[in-house]
């Protein structure tokens, strides 16, 4: 049904042949990494020893002075200022996992210093941010000081009726700035056009974190070196469920969190993963089984459940079963309404237009989702509209195509829009979806064909490589967007002792080579067809199990 359109390149020239091997080899010695791995750090521009110890072990000092944030040291005060005459202060986040994580460590972090503090997290059909409609509510409440966080930025009717009501708000936000700064008591966003801090790719609880930070080191009498251990797991939870870079800064913060995940977990935590039967936690296990579960929540219940069970230390199993619960459902959903997706796709011809607009009866906290399974199996930068006119749109990945850019372009046809590169949302009136799906088209007919591409390292036969490897591996977590898994290309083989199909439509393939286990997702219909000879490109997936992960695959 869907073409195999990736191209697979090799990153650079082989280790074998590499103008820069002697050094490469004298790095890998130098520091025990293995030179294979250490190409491909290499090739990040990690090619000096200063910068391989640094970046294989971060620590505390390497994060940045937080009063470098534009509007932070007007903030600390203000929020002082607060606590100091006991106003009721109100954190507003965002209803996803980053949105929940940074307002519960932010909550953390104020009940700590003994502030009459609250928090509110918006339900997904009353839209992202903070709204005139929320703060009519929230001035009814006698607050005082809202902190926003991972939210905004462009917020600006909200903010004037803030001003109206005599309330103060602090925003902390790492989206995009669309036109000009709120008009707020003071304004925390790396991206800000005036920007004084040295890294720009916060997450939203990076940012928090950072306000945390600043809170901290302003009294003189707490360590904050003692403290940062009660902030950083939510901060790491954020970055990662946010598919923030992995670099810079917020590896720093991902590494130390992870770290403290995997030897002191807070009670909530520790409880999760044991019901998840989680040994050991890195970047893949918080992108595939632990962020869906918090983002479920936000995405078809009430994400303000989420963040009281993080905030509450006595958090039981069974308030974290019932959080599970609602992510199997969003989950038996997503299959059935991906499915609907395809099905008019198809029928309507859409598979052969540029960009992918699909319109239908889709829950709007099941979009997003929706609109990257698309585009990963059709190849194609996609929109999915729901009824109520609110749309997700997604790139491919692996392509530099800018999804944010046509959108843009055709933004008479829309009532609002906001995003990145990478994804974006949108609202619609229904009437002009046809128009906005014509007008896409025209928007990107002068650019070239859009092809998804993987990138690898090395060529490496799956039957050399050595499990000592996997060990090395783990000192390069965490890995993600800015430090990807190591990805190797296996040459033809016919070597396949077995494979077995699994999942609701056996979508996803485990295949078992030479006695070394593979799992491939969402390739099943590569194994629908007859074929003799398998060629892949492959990753090192868990060094628990020993198993690796297919990137993709071409069959003869």
């Amino acid at each position: 049904m869907f073409k195999n359109q990736t191209i697979w390149r090799q990153v650079s020239p082989p280790l074998c042949s590499h103008p820069n091997k002697s050094i490469i080899y004298f790095l890998a010695r130098q520091t025990c990494i293995e030179p294979i791995l250490m190409h491909g750090l290499f090739e990040q521009g990690i090619n000096k020893e200063e910068r391989v110890w640094s970046f294989l072990y971060p620590s505390i000092n390497d994060l940045h002075n937080p009063f470098l944030l534009n509007d932070m040291k007007k903030s600390v005060f203000r929020i002082i200022q607060a606590m100091k005459r006991n106003e009721t202060i109100l954190i507003f986040g965002d209803y996803d996992l980053d949105g929940i994580s940074s307002s519960t460590l932010m909550h953390q972090c104020l009940k700590y210093f003994g502030a009459n503090v609250s928090f509110r997290l918006p339900l997904r059909h009353e839209g992202y941010g903070i709204s005139p409609k929320a703060i009519e509510e929230i001035s009814n409440l006698g607050v005082s000081l809202i902190i926003t966080v991972d939210n905004g930025s462009s917020a600006h009717e909200a903010m004037r009726m803030a001003k109206e009501k005599g309330i103060d708000v602090i925003v902390t936000d790492h989206h995009e700035i669309l036109g000009e700064f709120p008009n707020c008591y003071a304004f925390i966003n790396p991206k800000r056009f005036d920007n004084t801090y040295p890294y720009t790719n916060l997450s939203g609880a990076g940012v928090a974190f950072k306000l945390v930070q600043a809170l901290f080191q302003a009294t003189s009498n707490l360590s904050w070196e003692k403290h940062f251990h009660d902030y950083i797991e939510m901060a790491t939870l954020g970055t990662i469920a946010d598919l923030m870079p992995l670099e810079g800064e917020n590896r720093v913060i991902c590494s130390l969190g992870l770290c403290k995940m995997n030897n002191d977990p807070s009670r909530v935590l520790k409880k999760l993963f044991g019901l998840l039967n989680l040994s050991y936690v890195d970047s893949t296990k918080i992108g595939f089984q632990i962020a869906p579960i918090f983002n479920s929540v936000g995405r078809i219940d009430d994400p303000n459940k989420a963040t009281k069970l993080l905030t509450n230390t006595d958090t039981s199993e069974e308030e974290l079963k019932e959080l599970m619960a609602i992510n199997r459902k969003r989950q038996s959903l997503t299959t059935e309404q991906y499915q609907q997706a395809e099905q008019d796709i198809l029928k309507n011809g859409w598979d052969n237009e540029k960009i992918i607009v699909v319109h239908g009866e889709f829950h709007n906290g099941i979009i997003g989702i929706i609109a990257a399974r698309v585009a990963e199996n059709f190849h194609k930068p996609t929109i999915v509209i729901s009824q109520s006119g609110t749309g997700s749109a997604r790139t491919v990945q692996g392509s530099n195509f800018s999804i944010i850019n046509p959108i843009k372009q055709c933004s008479q046809y829309l009532k609002k829009y906001g995003g990145h590169q990478g994804a974006a949302g949108l609202s619609i009136d229904l009437e002009k979806i046809d128009l906005f799906r014509k007008a896409v088209q025209l928007a990107i007919m002068n650019d070239s064909e859009i092809k998804p591409m993987i990138q690898y390292t090395n060529q490496f036969d799956l039957m050399k490589f050595p499990v000592e490897l996997f060990k090395d591996l783990v000192a390069l977590e965490p890995f993600g967007i800015g430090n990807p898994k190591p990805i190797f290309h296996c040459p033809p083989t016919q070597q396949l002792s077995n494979f077995e199909l699994f999942g609701n439509n056996k979508e996803h393939v485990k295949l078992t080579i030479n006695k070394k286990k593979l799992l491939a997702f969402s390739k099943g219909h590569h194994f629908k067809k007859q074929w003799t000879t398998l060629e892949f490109l492959y990753t090192p997936n868990c060094w628990k199990e020993k198993n690796f992960l297919i990137n993709d695959l071409r069959i003869f």
